[in-house]
């Protein structure tokens, strides 16, 4: 909860990233508060008033996989929601902005999208955004599993990641209005 709602403040994609994580974890722990308070937050060192609202927050997040029937699998709707407000970005900071940097960062990735694409043939993947999520998602999961990447792989994905930094960037930024339109057009 503490991580969630600052990443979500200042870092929309490593927000979202947090959260997919966050979900993968409820689900590993059979959705059951009990060993989520027990394996999660009884590990914060945070006063038992605090200890209770990210509990409070589990709880919610439980409730939420199981009215959206995503207890095995899927994001949750707001995350959805999140992920196709990013992907309309996305398309303005290629249009509408005319970020260059993003267009030579998106020029960059495309292939490798193209190609997560394909690889991920029958995953639900909604837009660019989301299938570049994903990609960098897997990735992370590769790591914490110990699994080896390739040197190619490796790239490809930082390439991506460069990608979504720079939207988050420009994202937040557009956010505190600080994204002057009139600048960005040619």
């Amino acid at each position: 909860m503490l991580i969630a709602q600052e990443k979500k403040k200042t870092n929309i994609v490593e927000y979202l990233l947090y959260m997919y994580q966050i979900e993968d974890i409820i689900r590993s722990l059979n959705l059951e508060i009990a060993l989520i308070e027990k394996h999660i937050v009884n590990q914060f060192d945070q006063p038992e008033k605090v200890k209770l609202e990210i509990k409070a927050w589990y709880e919610k997040l439980i409730q939420e996989l199981r009215d959206e029937e995503k207890e095995g699998s899927g994001h949750l709707n707001r995350l959805i929601k999140e992920v196709n407000e990013l992907q309309a970005f996305h398309s303005k900071l290629l249009t509408i902005y005319q970020d260059e940097e993003y267009k030579s960062l998106y020029q960059k990735a495309k292939p490798i999208l193209v190609e997560l694409v394909k690889k991920s043939a029958g995953a639900n993947l909604i837009n660019e955004i989301d299938v570049a999520l994903n990609g960098i998602y897997g990735l992370l999961v590769l790591k914490l599993k110990g699994s080896s990447i390739s040197e190619s792989t490796s790239e490809a994905m930082l390439n991506i990641s460069r990608l979504l930094a720079h939207l988050s960037f420009q994202f937040h930024k557009s956010r505190r209005g600080e994204l002057d339109l009139k600048e960005s057009l040619n």
